[in-house]
Parts: structure tokens; C-alpha cells; sequence
């Protein structure tokens, strides 16, 4: 090829556009290797999972940022064998505070380190973690951070195995860290003797554990008084009525600044608590026997107008519940009454109420149809109250009490569908100690969504992948082809 040929052509449009596009790709690929570096140096990492299984809530960080004591949280096995996520979420936490220490003690290497942590005497399986502040600690089994669903488990069957639903690590972390760093942890009395449920009825004694409360029971027939320890009394829908010396005992304990959860079950028969009632009357409320009824099908819950979905009125044991869009599921809510006359300073606050169209079912056991009766009584109606008696002695804290008319809403088959209900029990025994932040974690679901799509809608996507795309990207090809042909 001639000199003069081979300089035309190095002059050409078509050489001078192609060597615009080549410089083009050579800076977009120069600029794409850079950013690359550059994202790798930094330490951080974003979290895309649809749940933010790796990162931590609001709740969590102020409670890091706020720690004064040097807490060493250890993970027990080989180092390099823990569990990937685990140490993913455990690393944020050490990013967050310099008072969080991690590290990892192998049982094998460290017999007399582990043996101190080591409660049941049978060793401390891999993948526990131990949570620590000087002497003071606290286990979390590699188990207790996954949750799993159980109830198509068959032990018979060799193929048959729990699901694996969801992840509370940080949940089981972050009660950890409160409770080795903290004073004192809180003492729940639960009422025993007149047919009351217990935690252990709701499945609450792992969520009360989680929030580092000591459960204890008290049967006030072989106790003098209410343990001065207790720094909450909870009475769960006894069956029959407290006699008269173990009511004094629970009136005591409140006017002495006492705290209690009352919940009353549905259908109690007038008179039958009637010492229980008079002391919630001297705290200005009565439960009454009304079961509350929706007709509008927006305020209730698989169609059942008994199934209510009250109003969460504004108060700081519903301010958790409100922030993360949570509500609260009342199955047979009984009406409670505030009293005209009541206590000169009082507070009687509404904290879960039915809506202005609700009713009021005097005799729901011979009426349970939903149909509108004359009977009935109008509503809004309080569903929830929480009371404050202030004391007059600066020394004495104020007497505080929260009354629901209900106890079902606490049935574990009911509260793994709404968690709210969870929420607001746990949270109003935290008010009565005067915790406004409470730290409420839910567990992350693990649970994949599957998409359903229906046979015409995967025939449509198919044509759209398998013959539209491709012909746009040939038509944009034939495009360019025939501009570049006129250059």
C-alpha cells in the first residue's frame, strides 16, 4: 500500500470516529478499574438484602454509643470456623463502639478460660458466644441465634427437618450487651394461686429473657408480702377471685410505689373478681363484662367483628409500635371504664381504644352473632389504659398499672402473626419501670418470597426475552451499521 493511501486513510472521518470510540471505551474502562480500587479500600460494606440481615438497627447503635464499660464478646471453636454471618454482624458492632471486643477461644486450647463461662459443666459448644463485662456474662447458644419452624417437624421421619425462618442475632447480642451492663436487671413477680396463665402459657419466657428480666413466682399464700424485689407484679387473667388477705398484699405493693400488668379474661361473671375490681376501682377503672364488636371491616381481622384492630393512641409504650407500622390484634376486648369519681390526681391515659362506629356486646355468650342488636351498647370504647397514682413522697416512685381487657391477644398463634401484640406487652412492663427507649428487636425473616406467575404471563415475558429484546438489539445494530456506511 502507498504512503499517500495509507496517510488518507489515517485522515478519513471513518478513522477519525473510530478512534473517538476507541479512546471512549479505553477511558471508560480506565475509570471503571479505578472506581473499582477505590470501592475495595474502603472497609465498609452496603447492605442490599431485602430484611438488612447484616446491618444493625437505630436501637442498637444508641445503645453502642452510649456504653461506658469495655465489653469482650467471644466466639467458642477453631479460628477460621465461625459462622460467616454471624461474624459479619458481630463486626459491626466493634466498628461501631471501641468498647466492643471480639475474639475466638478454642475449647480445646483454652480448657481453664472456658470453664469459667461454662454453667452446666458439659462444655460450651461451638459457636456460642460469650458475652462479657469483667465477671459478669452472659451464653448465646449458636442455636438461639436462628429461628425455626417446627411445627411440620415428624422426628420419625428421617427426611423431615425444622425450617429455618429467621435470624436474631442481633437481637440475642444486644440483650446480651444490656445485660452484663447493666446495675441492676428487673425482677417480674408473676401472680400464682387463683388459676393465672404464665409466660410460659404465651411462650414469653424467652422474650422476657431477652430482655433481661428475672421471672420469678409468687403465691401470696405463703408469703407475707409482695418481695420488696419485685419491681413489676403481673396478674394474667386469674380464674377465680384473690381473697381478701392476698388482695391487701397486692394493694400494699402498689401503694408503696408498686408496678402491675392486670390482664382480665373475657367473660368474667359479675361479682366473680369482685375483689380484684375494687382494687381497680381505687385506681379509678372497671372492667366490664362488654365484649367490643367492629362493623367496619377495615377495624377488624379475618372478617370477625370480634377480632379487633384498635386505635393505638399516642403514648410511649405504643411509640415503638407506631415507628415500625406495627398493630395490635385484640380477640374478645372487654370495655374498660374510667370512673367519674376517682383519686384527686389521678392519670388515667387510653392507650388502645375502638373506633367511633364499634359496639359494645353486653351478653356476647348467648349472642356471638356479629349482627347488630339493640342492646348494644355506642362506642369508642378503652381496650387499654395505663394509670399513674404520683406519690407524695419525693423517695417513693409513683405507682403505675396498665389494665387490658383481654389476655388472648398474648396466644403464640395469634402474636407470630402480629407482632405488635408482643410488642405491647413487653413494652408496657418496660414503661412501668420508666424505660422510654426500650430496646424492642424483631427477629429478620430468612423466608424467601416466591414470584406466581400465571401461564399467559410467562408465555408474555418469554416473547419479550426471547424475540422482542433481540430484535431491538439487531435493529439498533442495523442502525448504526447505516450510519456508519454514509460517514
Amino acid at each position: 500500500m502507498k504512503k499517500g493511501t495509507i496517510m488518507n486513510s489515517l485522515k478519513s472521518r471513518q478513522f477519525r470516529f473510530g478512534g473517538y470510540a476507541t479512546l471512549i471505551i479505553l477511558v471508560v474502562l480506565a475509570v471503571l478499574v479505578a472506581v473499582n480500587i477505590l470501592v475495595g479500600q474502603i472497609p465498609g460494606k452496603l447492605d442490599l438484602t431485602k430484611n438488612k440481615l447484616y446491618s444493625l438497627s437505630d436501637e442498637t447503635y444508641k445503645l453502642l454509643d452510649n456504653l461506658k464499660a469495655d465489653v469482650t464478646i467471644t466466639t467458642i471453636g477453631k479460628v477460621g470456623s465461625e459462622d460467616g454471618t454471624v461474624s459479619a454482624i458481630l463486626a459491626k458492632y466493634a466498628s461501631r463502639s471501641r468498647h466492643i471486643k471480639l475474639q475466638t477461644k478454642d475449647p480445646e486450647l483454652n480448657p481453664g478460660w472456658t470453664k469459667q463461662y461454662d454453667v452446666t459443666g458439659q462444655g460450651l459448644a461451638a459457636g456460642t458466644l460469650v458475652v462479657a463485662v469483667g465477671t459478669k456474662y452472659k451464653n448465646i447458644g449458636m442455636y438461639d441465634m436462628y429461628n425455626y419452624d417446627t411445627s411440620n417437624y415428624d422426628p420419625s421421619n428421617p427426611n423431615s427437618q425444622p425450617q429455618l425462618t429467621s435470624l436474631s442475632v442481633e437481637q440475642r447480642v444486644t440483650s446480651a450487651v444490656q445485660y452484663v451492663t447493666a446495675a441492676r436487671n428487673t425482677t417480674l413477680y408473676v401472680l400464682s394461686g387463683h388459676g393465672e396463665q404464665t409466660l410460659d402459657t404465651f411462650s414469653l419466657t424467652s422474650e422476657a429473657s431477652n430482655e433481661n428480666y428475672a421471672v420469678k413466682d409468687l403465691n401470696l399464700l405463703n408469703t407475707p408480702a409482695v418481695p420488696e424485689d419485685a419491681d413489676v407484679l403481673l396478674i394474667l387473667a386469674p380464674k377465680s377471685d384473690l381473697p381478701g388477705p392476698d388482695a391487701d398484699k397486692v394493694r400494699a405493693y402498689l401503694a408503696n410505689g408498686g408496678h402491675a400488668v392486670v390482664l382480665l379474661d373475657l367473660l368474667r361473671k359479675a361479682n366473680e373478681l369482685s375483689n380484684l375490681a375494687d382494687l381497680l376501682k381505687s385506681y379509678g377503672v372497671e372492667v366490664r363484662n362488654v365484649v367490643v364488636m367492629e362493623p367496619d371491616p377495615n377495624k377488624r381481622a379475618l372478617q370477625n367483628p370480634f377480632y379487633v384492630l384498635p386505635n393505638l393512641e399516642y403514648h410511649d409504650i405504643l411509640s415503638p409500635l407506631r415507628t415500625n407500622n406495627y398493630s395490635v390484634l385484640l380477640p374478645g376486648a372487654q370495655v374498660i371504664q374510667t370512673l367519674d369519681l376517682k383519686k384527686k390526681g389521678l392519670k388515667v391515659e387510653a392507650l388502645l381504644t375502638s373506633s367511633a362506629a364499634s359496639l359494645g356486646r353486653i351478653d356476647v355468650a348467648n349472642n356471638p352473632s356479629g349482627t347488630r342488636l339493640a342492646s348494644d351498647l355506642r362506642g369508642p370504647f378503652n381496650l387499654a389504659v395505663a394509670i399513674t397514682d404520683p406519690s407524695n413522697d419525693t423517695a417513693k416512685p409513683d405507682t403505675k398499672l396498665v389494665v387490658v381487657g383481654n389476655v388472648s391477644f398474648l396466644a403464640p398463634s395469634l402474636s407470630a402473626q402480629v407482632p405488635g401484640n408482643t410488642d405491647f406487652f413487653m413494652n408496657s412492663i418496660a414503661w412501668l419501670k420508666g424505660q422510654k427507649d426500650s430496646i424492642t428487636i424483631r427477629p429478620k425473616s430468612l423466608q424467601t418470597l416466591r414470584l406466581t406467575i400465571t401461564d399467559l404471563q410467562a408465555r408474555i415475558f418469554s416473547g419479550l426475552v426471547v424475540i422482542l429484546l433481540p430484535l431491538l438489539i439487531l435493529g439498533a445494530g442495523l442502525v448504526v451499521w447505516m450510519r456508519r456506511r454514509h460517514l
